[in-house]
């Protein structure tokens, strides 16, 4: 058999990566999937909003806060937490000034907002203290896993006794334990499973618009398994990076949530 022979019976073996899925990734496909194309296959930019500012505002404030774990503490007291979170707040509320005139929202709504903030953070110090809380083991764990193909930043992580708890900050208008957060919930649980080998007591959703306790999302081996099922699932039906194979299931609204793309993108040289 000639050497052309031999060459012409190769097979061409294409690898294709695992694509990293986040709980937010597969929530955005399972609401529709050509907003999940736009945003992670096309890359378009999301349109920012008085809503996702405010949100990473409150969650940095809380990062901050939990971090401090070793720091020694003044009197333990609702107010003194309330000035070193709010105290917090002003100065991330300051950076972000910039950003939240860009949006050309009239100062009343940007002061309803600031006051809804301030209002979520004295809400957390209340609760902080009428439950004798203590600062997260461990905040904003970023966890990465091959093995899963997926990663997630879980806010708060407590060790209980021998119980561990995963936190979960909601800035929401709306206090109800959704799917897509009972799907978040399960992939926080086996993304610590997976890290940690230890598998998680509950993920508390915290609701900080209420300083009552935290909403649990209890945490078994069913819960893993939905969690590993979700991976799975949307792993297989997010290979293509054709966008036909990314159908819209949201009238549309999915376009007016990205910014335009700049002209020069697609455009062709003469």
């Amino acid at each position: 058999m000639s050497q052309s022979s031999t060459n012409e019976q190769k097979t061409e073996v294409i690898r294709i990566e695992k694509r990293i899925l986040s709980p937010t990734a597969i929530n955005t496909y399972l609401s529709c999937p050509r907003k999940f194309y736009l945003r992670y296959i096309e890359k378009l930019t999301t349109r920012p909003s008085i809503y996702l500012i405010r949100g990473r505002i409150v969650h940095q404030v809380l990062h901050l806060f939990n971090r401090e774990k070793g720091r020694k503490e003044g009197p333990a007291s609702p107010e003194n937490t309330c000035k070193e979170l709010l105290g917090m707040f002003e100065k991330e509320w300051a950076l972000s000034k910039d950003a939240i005139n860009s949006l050309g929202i009239p100062d009343e709504r940007v002061d309803s907002f600031r006051h809804e903030s301030e209002l979520m953070l004295m809400n957390f110090a209340q609760w902080f203290h009428e439950c004798e809380a203590t600062r997260a083991d461990l905040a904003e764990a970023r966890i990465w896993s091959r093995n899963l193909g997926a990663m997630g930043v879980i806010d708060a992580v407590h060790l209980l006794g021998d119980k561990v708890i995963l936190v979960d900050y909601k800035t929401s208008r709306h206090m109800d334990i959704t799917e897509d957060i009972e799907r978040q919930a399960a992939i926080y649980a086996l993304l610590y499973r997976d890290k940690y080998g230890v598998t998680p007591h509950a993920v508390w959703i915290h609701f900080l618009r209420s300083p009552d306790d935290p909403s649990p999302v209890y945490v078994d081996e069913h819960t893993l398994q939905y969690g590993k099922i979700l991976i799975d699932s949307v792993h297989e039906k997010t290979v293509s990076q054709k966008e036909e194979d990314y159908p819209c299931k949201c009238g549309g609204n999915c376009e007016k949530e990205f910014a335009p793309a700049p002209k020069w993108i697609g455009s062709k040289t003469s």
